[in-house]
């Protein structure tokens, strides 16, 4: 290093003695570094820069000049730049010169040369001018550039400075001098904070680089919040993704300002100009604007806002936190329940606001913002929510309907929205003539016997504001529906033939209605006498109960389209429903048409009663039809499947039928069979009802039963032989010989005692009468008769005319006499 040092400073002597004749013009020359924009001083210097002076410069000041310059590494003498500029001669300043280096200055010692030439001759180079590199005196490992920012899109070539000797082991490949190695270009294509490592014997030193944008702010705009100053915004544009020292700053008209907070004094009715400089370490953008404070005007919010609520209008009342609010001509909206209120409001100063036209006993949320009357420019900021309810007011009147069912006429009427009822409903009044009837909760009430019809029903709803408008409805003096509830009763009752004849020509069919979608669609024909339009009444045919009545009135129109009805989403899956129309009219209500029907149909539940019978191969079944409650659909049709029943488990399928009535007929052969009905709807097929039966032919039964009956007899005629001929056997088993009783004393002689019956019968009655001298026997027969008897009845011509006729008489005689009478066999 030392001989390098003495060999320039002899070049440079050498330099600037005379050559050829011709002295060295180029003096003062001072070669130095721009710093790049880095937190630390020594991040990365790129930018050589050289200055000098030139003595033959003051003699031609009319002449332009050249100069060669050359700038190399001083290391290895190698040149890595030159140039040739053109300047104009002056004989008082001093030549500029800048170069950007491809790697920074401090990875190596960089040497420039300079010489003066024009047309007639070129001068000779001036000694070299070295701007020393961080290799001559680096103490450990380092890494160039670091901690420095660049812009997407660079092309970066990175340094690394070594201890002598040593070389590293990453991407530093190239060797610059003794100590610096040099990596190929890296291009950063997108934001990043890279991290380049450079590893030397497993001691790895290292470099972040910061990768952003410049500035790209926007859209400035300056506007008047106070009157009195002028505040400016704008947008940042694209992210520079660069921070805390290295972020963006901002200058609004030469003063420090932060993004958001720029605000300068204006002064009023005058036009200001505003310029915002914003700075980062990879550029500079500038925004200007012209501000005219009175057309600049975005007001503050107001504050303080307070309500003051009646049942249907509200008052809102704010405040102004400025002071020269108070004269400013401005306009005023209301965001009422996140809408914004139909109507604006106006005045100097403005500070309250009537809204009207509101719902009582409603909450609602209100806002208020506000902005310049004169020269509107934009509405200012939305004040607080304030929150207040109105105050209730008396209900809407009642929709009222009449149903009339089998038993019973009910008065009903729907529950008021919260809108209708103004308030709490408290409670219900219903007048019915000269009677009148307060009700709690209940939404219907059952008026009982024709005798009330004709009469005028009122219904009216209560709240702590009052009554509702009472609603009216006339009760129809003999209305067709009353016919058609007390003709139902009356097939219900059996009683078939006196509904008939009382209500025959006055019965209304009752039609399917068409469903459409998961709904029910029903249409009419106009009715003349129509004066309010028509209403349609619908509930569920089987599952009605009481208040379980829905109805829909539809007005009355012009154009013929009103006779048209259609809900869905209303109605349950498998619920038939009975849908009824009814002309309102200025006296009572005209049903029009019935009809019921199903929004979607369901599968139906398993037949009833199933069961069979057959003569010879001829097999009819019947079944019950599902009840109507579990149909759940119109019953299209009914499925009957035939299973025959073989030697193997399984049963084989032979056999399916269709039919729309609850029996069918069918011709099978001999064999055992099992027999599926199920019912059919659009909904789907029904559980299957099962009948097991046996098919036979008619001399199969003949024969099954002559082979019974001879089995029979076969079997008695065996039991028979052998009873009789083990009847002594049996005898003994079953029925054994009594012995005769042996007892002491004196006994009476056995007589008869006949009584004559009618009919031609005699009682008789054979008594032995036992002697007391036996003590043993008075014990025995202790609280019993001492006379036992045995009595048979015989034919009366058997006796002897000695014997009394009369029924009251009894005869007496020993028993040896009666025995020629009567005979052994009724001893």
């Amino acid at each position: 290093m030392s001989v390098w040092l003495l060999c320039a400073l002899l070049f440079s002597l050498i330099g600037q003695t005379e050559q050829n004749g011709h002295p060295v013009s180029i003096e003062e020359v001072k070669v130095d570094s721009e710093e790049s924009y880095c937190a630390p001083s020594d991040c990365g210097a790129w930018v050589l820069k050289v200055t000098w002076r030139d003595k033959f410069a003051e003699k031609n000041e009319s002449e332009k000049v050249g100069y060669d310059i050359e700038v190399l590494h001083t290391e290895q003498m190698r040149p890595v730049h030159n140039e040739t500029i053109h300047v104009m001669q002056d004989k008082t300043s001093y030549y500029h010169w800048k170069w950007t280096s491809p790697i920074p200055l401090q990875c190596t010692s960089h040497s420039v040369r300079l010489r003066r030439h024009n047309e007639q001759h070129i001068g000779e180079w001036t000694p070299l001018y070295t701007h020393k590199g961080r290799d001559l005196d680096a103490a450990t490992t380092t890494v160039y550039p670091h901690d420095q920012v660049f812009v997407v899109g660079s092309n970066i070539t990175f340094c690394c400075i070594v201890e002598t000797d040593k070389r590293p082991l990453s991407v530093f490949l190239t060797p610059i001098s003794n100590r610096t190695y040099i990596s190929e270009p890296l291009l950063f294509e997108k934001p990043c904070m890279p991290n380049i490592d450079c590893d030397v014997e497993g001691n790895p030193s290292g470099s972040t680089m910061f990768i952003g944008y410049p500035p790209d702010d926007q859209n400035l705009t300056c506007i008047t919040r106070n009157l009195n100053s002028l505040e400016c915004h704008w947008e940042k544009g694209r992210n520079t993704h660069l921070t805390v020292n290295r972020k963006t700053n901002y200058t609004l008209n030469g003063r420090v300002c932060e993004f958001g907070k720029c605000v300068i004094h204006a002064v009023k009715k005058q036009v200001t100009n505003c310029t915002l400089v914003a700075r980062n370490p990879l550029g500079v953008k500038t925004l200007t604007d012209t501000a005219d404070p009175t057309r600049r005007v975005w007001l503050r919010a107001p504050s303080e806002i307070s309500s003051v609520a009646h049942a249907r209008k509200v008052t809102l009342q704010w405040s102004w936190n400025e002071e020269n609010y108070a004269s400013f001509p401005m306009i005023c909206q209301v965001k009422l329940n996140g809408k914004i209120y139909n109507k604006t409001f106006n005045g100097e100063g403005l500070s309250s606001a009537v809204l009207i036209n509101l719902q009582p006993f409603t909450t609602y949320t209100a806002q208020v913002q506000c902005g310049s009357y004169e020269h509107f420019y934009k509405w200012g900021d939305w004040s607080e929510i304030t929150e207040f309810s109105t105050k209730e007011d008396i209900p809407e009147a009642l929709d009222v309907w009449i149903h009339y069912s089998e038993q019973t006429t009910s008065v009903l009427w729907k529950p008021l929205t919260q809108q209708q009822s103004h308030g709490i409903i408290t409670g219900y009044e219903i007048t019915i003539g000269k009677m009148k009837k307060e009700l709690k909760t209940q939404l219907c009430y059952n008026i009982t016997g024709i005798e009330k019809s004709g009469q005028i029903i009122t219904v009216s709803a209560n709240n702590s504001a009052g009554r509702s408008p009472p609603s009216t409805i006339i009760v129809p003096s003999y209305p067709g529906e009353i016919q058609n509830a007390v003709f139902n009763w009356l097939k219900r009752l059996c009683l078939n033939e006196v509904a008939l004849i009382l209500f025959t020509e006055n019965e209304l069919d009752v039609g399917r209605i068409n469903s459409s979608k998961g709904g029910l669609e029903m249409s009419w024909e106009e009715y003349p006498s129509s004066t309010c339009g028509y209403v349609v009444e619908w509930f569920p045919t089987y599952k009605k109960t009481q208040c379980a009545v829905a109805w829909e009135k539809i007005p009355k129109c012009d154009s013929g389209a009103c006779e048209t009805w259609k809900r869905s989403g209303i109605f349950e899956e498998g619920e038939r429903y009975t849908v009824s129309v009814y002309a309102c009219t200025d006296d009572s209500p005209k049903l029009l048409k019935r009809s019921e029907g199903y929004a979607i149909e369901k599968k139906p539940g398993k037949v009833e009663n199933l069961k069979g019978k057959n003569k010879g191969r001829n097999v009819e079944l019947s079944w019950d039809e599902v009840p109507l409650e579990q149909q759940n659909g119109f019953i299209q049709r009914y499925k009957i499947i035939t299973l025959l029943s073989g030697s193997e488990p399984a049963e084989s399928h032979i056999n399916m039928a269709w039919t729309e009535v609850p029996e069918v007929h069918l011709k099978l052969d001999p064999g055992f069979y099992t027999f599926r009905v199920s019912a059919i709807t659009s909904g789907g097929e029904g559980d299957y009802a099962t009948h097991k039966m046996n098919v036979e032919t008619i001399d199969q039964m003949i024969s099954a039963t002559i082979v019974v009956c001879s089995t029979v007899t076969l079997i008695f005629m065996i039991i028979t032989v052998l009873c009789y001929r083990k009847r002594k056997w049996l005898k003994k088993v079953f029925y054994p010989d009594i012995p005769e009783p042996k007892l002491a004393g004196k006994w009476m002689t056995k007589g008869i005692i006949c009584t004559e019956m009618t009919e031609g019968y005699m009682k008789c009655e054979i008594q032995e009468v036992h002697g007391l001298e036996h003590p043993s026997i008075t014990e025995s027969l202790h609280g019993h008769d001492l006379i036992s008897s045995n009595s048979r009845l015989v034919p009366a011509q058997h006796f002897n005319q000695n014997i009394s006729k009369s029924p009251v008489d009894v005869s007496y005689c020993p028993l040896e006499k009666l025995t020629s009478i009567i005979g052994e066999r009724f001893l």
